[in-house]
């Protein structure tokens, strides 16, 4: 990997890590600073996805034209100005506060994707969308750490949130230009009319089989410890993506995008079934190892899959788009899978999960028929 494609992750992992600073304080903010409820919570915890599903496809879309430097550089510094309303006033300040946070960390990293992308090649695209999940992780693992070394106070972690991102401008404005196609100039007038449509279209399946992937995801968080009765369920499904990502993440471009998720899929849904199954010990552990396995390569091979048939002069707008169902399915399915929860078991709340990822597989590939051809998009110059 090239020093510029560092740059671009190491970026991207201080604007997460600044999202982890603040996750980790929180519910005690909320609740005991502001006097907030549960559902205050949640809505805080939430709210930055509200807004990262709009700004995603968006700052890709911006990415396309003008390239990723800039909508990076804007997301990061709206990332850390929407952090400071945060510092004074009450929950409804914070709100607006994480829906601004959400607005900019959609836009930022909709272009880092687009810019690694551009530096992997289209022979390395799987491993390009794993990595920026990488960012992601490392970010949200560093973060709770600088909340902890300050104490957790409120303040002093919210204005380190609003400096992590700052840090990551100097990083990529001396990076040089991304390589890759230049859309501003090539596209006409009826081609922006339809570009949006066709890309939806293309999207379409693998992101929904992105939303189905993480109702698996966001089960594990919310209830793999208290079925497995071990704490460190999180942490060990957390570190296994990681391993996955770091030392699998050529997978998807040398088996295939296919090939990888029909395997991937598998290993998750029955890995989400074996935990429900498995009670305390050891086996909870191993069934969270194979389901964290499993997830860490469907999403690029998902990926994959998304862009096969959107031209590079689109890929900032599709992945924006794509990357959006991660939202969606972390914010429909952490509610379904709580109700599921309550009326039942979470035994069988993480069941259910698994079988939500198995159906990825005809979601995602029933009648996909994998084409070089991108006849159904705008091609730049045409």
């Amino acid at each position: 990997m090239s020093r510029t494609y560092l740059a671009v992750l190491a970026a991207a992992a201080l604007c997460y890590a600044a999202l982890g600073a603040v996750l980790r304080i929180l519910p005690s903010h909320v609740g005991h600073d502001l006097g907030g409820s549960a559902a205050a919570l949640g809505l805080a915890v939430g709210a930055p996805a509200l807004t990262a599903i709009v700004a995603r496809p968006a700052g890709g879309r911006v990415a396309d034209r003008v390239g990723p430097c800039p909508p990076v550089v804007v997301g990061a510094a709206v990332m850390a100005a929407g952090t400071l309303p945060a510092l004074g006033g009450g929950l409804a300040t914070l709100d607006a506060s994480r829906l601004l946070v959400g607005a900019g960390e959609g836009m930022m990293m909709a272009a880092a994707v687009l810019w690694l992308l551009r530096l992997a090649g289209p022979e390395h695209r799987g491993r390009a969308l794993g990595h920026i999940g990488l960012a992601n992780y490392a970010g949200l693992a560093v973060g709770p750490l600088i909340a902890d070394a300050l104490g957790g106070e409120a303040r002093a972690v919210l204005i380190a949130a609003a400096v992590l991102p700052l840090l990551a401008v100097p990083l990529v404005l001396v990076l040089p230009r991304a390589p890759g196609p230049d859309a501003a100039r090539g596209h006409q007038d009826d081609e922006r009319r339809g570009g949006a449509r066709a890309i939806a279209a293309a999207i379409a399946r693998p992101g929904a089989g992105l939303a189905l992937v993480n109702v698996g995801y966001v089960a594990v968080i919310a209830f793999g410890a208290q079925v497995g009765h071990l704490t460190a369920i999180v942490p060990v499904f957390a570190v296994t993506v990681i391993a996955a990502r770091t030392l699998g993440a050529r997978i998807p471009d040398r088996l295939g995008a296919e090939t990888t998720l029909r395997a991937c899929v598998v290993a998750e849904g029955l890995g989400l079934v074996a935990l429900a199954l498995a009670g305390a010990g050891g086996a909870g552990a191993a069934a969270t190892i194979v389901l964290a396995g499993g997830q860490a390569l469907a999403v690029p091979a998902l990926g994959v899959l998304a862009l096969r048939r959107v031209p590079a002069a689109c890929h900032g707008a599709a992945a924006g788009l794509f990357f959006s169902f991660f939202d969606a399915g972390v914010g429909l399915g952490g509610p379904l899978v709580g109700v599921l929860a309550r009326a039942t078991t979470p035994a069988a709340a993480i069941a259910s999960a698994g079988v939500a990822v198995l159906a990825v597989w005809p979601v995602a590939l029933g009648i996909w028929h994998p084409s070089p051809s991108t006849a159904t998009l705008p091609r730049v110059g045409q």
